[in-house]
């Protein structure tokens, strides 16, 4: 049984560390492609070209939300003002802290139950 114990912990500490390392790395590279569009504008003037570039964190957003789900929301949540990363996303601003409540009610859940509903008896 502690091993189960263990087993969850560990599992509840990586995918919080994994949440805030993909919060960190997709901040790290809005930042860089913001600093490359600079760089075009002050090269090209805007008169010869009109395009919108599609941000590489829009691409990946999903990551975040299934990365919620699987027990990180909390540290998206926080990873979010901390970062100051993305934090006009209104929709990603409401899903995160009501996937941490339900992570906080399920990982509470299966403490307390002593995991019996996984062991065949």
């Amino acid at each position: 049984m502690i091993i189960l114990y263990i087993l969850l912990i560990a599992y509840i500490l990586a995918v919080n560390f994994y949440a805030y390392l993909l919060i960190k790395s997709l901040r790290d590279t809005e930042r860089e492609e913001e600093a490359k569009q600079t760089a075009i504008k002050m090269t090209v003037s805007a008169s010869t070209e009109n395009t919108t570039p599609v941000r590489p964190a829009e691409k990946v957003s999903g990551k975040l939300y299934i990365t919620g789900l699987l027990g990180g929301a909390i540290t998206i949540y926080l990873c979010l003002f901390l970062l100051k990363y993305r934090r006009s996303d209104l929709l990603l601003m409401i899903v995160m802290p009501l996937l941490g409540v339900l992570n906080i009610y399920l990982w509470v859940l299966l403490f307390r139950s002593g995991f019996s509903f996984f062991v065949i008896r």
